[in-house]
């Protein structure tokens, strides 16, 4: 993980399944490549209030807006990621701390892979994704 794979709304790109696929692979949110539908009409990629398409929420004046608040709570009640968790730890140990420490958690346990945000097991191994909320 680096930095280009944090998403302005504080996911992380590499742990999305759009990202991880082998066909039509999504290049992550601040690329200009390739992107899934979804991706590509983000309401807060393409917010107004952001000084640059890569900017982070947290730097808002507006934070935490609907938009996001909406996203935390499918994220948190999906996935079992909080936005607001991530946002949280990158203000107490910047960026790139907050990306390593999060490229061990997400690693998976069996192969070392990146584990998918999305799905309950691992995409390279088949190993249950410890980090899955319905797997805890």
């Amino acid at each position: 993980m680096n930095t280009k794979s944090m998403a302005p709304c504080g996911l992380i790109c590499d742990i999305c399944y759009a990202y991880q696929r082998k066909k039509n692979k999504c290049d992550g949110c601040n690329s200009t490549g390739n992107k899934t539908s979804y991706c590509s009409r983000c309401k807060i990629k393409q917010c107004p209030e952001k000084n640059s398409e890569t900017e982070l929420c947290i730097k808002c004046d507006n934070y935490p807006c609907k938009i996001l608040k909406d996203l935390e709570k499918r994220y948190t009640s999906k996935y079992g990621e909080s936005i607001f968790r991530n946002f949280n730890l990158i203000d107490d140990l910047g960026i790139r701390k907050f990306l390593k420490l999060q490229t061990e958690e997400w690693k998976c346990n069996n192969c070392g892979e990146l584990l998918c945000v999305h799905t309950s097991k691992c995409s390279y191994c088949g190993a249950v994704n410890a980090k899955y909320p319905i797997n805890r």
